[in-house]
């Protein structure tokens, strides 16, 4: 089924058996998060310029509650109801959802022009997010904890449920995944474990093709103890060795996280340009 708005040749709405239509647009994007929503492995929305003759696209991914913007910069049809669609179709979706701000980023410069002066009386900020990729050795470390278990996530451990806060690993893999079974297909991760809690994890958030997103966090009390280190590194690792390129997109803001990333072998390979405005 379509949803559409503003008439035909407008904006359309696509669901998940129709996504592959706009793969001649996102198979060279840089964002990982857009093809893997596209490919069907991450969950997501996709709103099209045309039901079949697509140029421009709007993606939503719910790992990130963001949407992308690709292909035609320049399409007047989709460029001139992409406002009304989001105030009377997309925003109410979100608040729904109980997400209270719009993010959104293009491809490409052309792209940030253009999200600017659509949205330019919505009070819209914007930031630039750094993307890093594996291209040196990692840092040597001598770090050890004997109070801390490193493991692989697998379906035996997931399904065992032997942790005090399951929730948190369970609950960190549903925030990217429709289901555990999808993410233990897909991805991999592994996890820092204490006193039989969890208390480190890095994950693959989204995949496209041998590209793995990073997802990683540390529970606050058990931070700058190396925890998430020991957790990066196992996961780098393994991409090594069976031919994954690891992705880690972060904030300039993060410093902790840069740092993190260069030390696993990561360098800086682009950025990209972020908006952001308040749902009132």
């Amino acid at each position: 089924m379509y949803s559409q708005f503003g008439g035909v040749n407008m904006i359309t709405e696509l669901n998940k058996q129709e996504f592959y239509k706009v793969r001649h647009i996102t198979d060279q994007c840089n964002n990982i998060e857009v093809r893997a929503v596209i490919n069907g492995i991450n969950p997501g929305w996709v709103y099209v310029d045309h039901p079949t003759e697509i140029t421009a696209a709007l993606i939503w991914t719910r790992g990130q509650a963001g949407f992308q913007v690709v292909g035609d910069s320049q399409n007047k049809h989709f460029l001139n109801g992409l406002e009304a669609y989001m105030t009377n179709y997309i925003e109410p979706k979100l608040k729904k959802l109980n997400i209270n701000w719009v993010e959104i980023s293009g491809e490409n410069e052309s792209w940030a022009e253009t999200i600017q002066a659509i949205f330019n009386k919505r009070n819209i900020s914007n930031d630039i997010q750094h993307v890093f990729k594996l291209k040196g050795d990692m840092e040597s470390s001598e770090f050890q904890d004997e109070n801390i278990t490193i493991q692989r996530i697998d379906r035996e451990l997931l399904k065992s449920r032997r942790f005090g806060n399951q929730s948190f690993l369970e609950d960190k893999i549903s925030h990217f995944w429709d289901t555990i079974d999808d993410f233990a297909q897909h991805g991999f991760g592994y996890i820092a474990s204490h006193n039989n809690d969890v208390v480190s994890l890095c994950i693959s958030a989204f995949v496209a093709d041998q590209t793995h997103a990073i997802d990683i966090e540390t529970l606050e009390g058990y931070r700058r103890r190396n925890y998430g280190a020991s957790v990066a590194r196992a996961f780098v690792e393994e991409c090594k060795l069976n031919g994954i390129n690891p992705y880690w997109d972060c904030s300039p803001e993060n410093t902790g996280s840069i740092r993190l990333a260069k030390s696993v072998g990561m360098s800086l390979c682009f950025n990209y340009k972020i908006f952001w405005y308040n749902l009132m």
